[in-house]
């Protein structure tokens, strides 16, 4: 059975090991810039922590299948001259061996209930142009509302928006077929 938890300090190592996997297929090719893992992890705990005093809500949560990390997801506010009253997803990395069981749907739903519940109403994205990973988030509602140059404006990266509550409702459909069988 797969379980959605929040993430604790000892799963944060573990954390970066799956989004540097991911990394080179996030770039799509666009780049060979490597993570490097002890700059990624310290920055992730940092960041983890400091929501209060940086007066965020974070949210970091991991898929776990009898404690094997299967995958994760984090967003916090967004910044303002995004939505006033959003969201930014700030990641979401599946094992690629666990993807095409729903994962990436039950990590999405989990947040967009959260704070969905905290009365926010839409999410903003921040997706590489070229990634795969575009195609999710269109079939799910989110539809391109800028798209700037990123990491030493190398890469076109697509900003999306989405109402929290159409988002919602679309992977909640999809993920019937991996709770109804």
């Amino acid at each position: 059975m797969i379980i959605i938890r929040e993430l604790l300090d000892k799963d944060m190592f573990q954390t970066i090991q799956l989004k540097a996997l991911c990394w080179p297929e996030e770039l799509a090719g666009m780049a060979d810039d490597k993570l490097n893992i002890d700059e990624e992890y310290s920055f992730l705990v940092d960041w983890m922590h400091s929501g209060v005093e940086n007066n965020d809500v974070r949210s970091l949560l991991g898929a776990f299948e009898n404690e094997k990390m299967l995958g994760v997801v984090f967003a916090s506010f967004s910044e303002k001259e995004d939505s006033y009253c959003g969201i930014e997803l700030n990641g979401l990395w599946v094992y690629p061996e666990m993807r095409g069981r729903g994962i990436a749907l039950m990590l999405m739903s989990r947040i967009l209930n959260y704070y969905e519940n905290l009365g926010l109403k839409e999410i903003v994205i921040y997706n590489y142009h070229n990634s795969s990973s575009n195609s999710f988030y269109r079939k799910f509602g989110a539809k391109v509302f800028r798209t700037e140059l990123q990491m030493n404006e190398q890469i076109p990266t697509d900003i999306f928006k989405c109402d929290i509550v159409t988002m919602k409702d679309y992977m909640n459909k999809s993920l019937t077929k991996y709770t109804c069988k």
